[in-house]
């Protein structure tokens, strides 16, 4: 028996041993490219039947069927807080205003509190329910001049 690692020739030189390769790892296949640009038709998927809703719960709509909208509560403070305000304003020149304005004003608050959600309608009313107060006020200060002028100056 001879030794596998000796050479068997004694002329030739002793070999180097050959390093092991490492294993070559599997082929990955082929990633797709992109779809095609076209496809065919797809049947239509039919509609489920949803499941039956638990007691007080809303219904789901049937297919087709979208939602009902649910509609949203009008301001009505605020847009009468708004109007009163218009209103003082232009009556405040012909002293029927203050009334008006003074509505205005107390509707505002009560919209802001009950209504925040329309900010313009009773801020704008707020604030010209107190402009109007203001004109009003400035008005009978000058109808109160005049009459004391108008006064002081009848008497002898």
């Amino acid at each position: 028996m001879s030794d596998p690692n000796t050479p068997q020739d004694p002329s030739a030189a002793p070999q180097q041993p050959v390093p092991p390769q490492p294993p070559v790892p599997p082929q990955q296949p082929a990633a797709p490219q992109q779809p095609p640009a076209y496809s065919a038709p797809q049947p239509p998927v039919p509609p489920q039947q949803p499941a039956a809703p638990q007691y007080g719960a809303p219904a789901a709509p049937q297919y087709g069927q979208p939602y009902a909208p649910v509609a949203q509560k009008t301001p009505i403070l605020s847009i009468l807080s708004l109007i009163g305000g218009i209103i003082g304003i232009v009556g405040s020149f012909f002293y029927f205003g203050g009334l008006f304005a003074i509505a205005a004003v107390v509707l505002g608050f009560l919209g802001r509190s009950k209504e925040p959600q329309a900010k313009g309608f009773w801020l704008t009313g707020i604030i010209l329910g107190f402009v109007a107060i203001v004109i009003e006020i400035i008005w009978i200060i000058v109808l109160v001049a005049i009459l004391a002028s108008v006064g002081s100056s009848l008497s002898y």
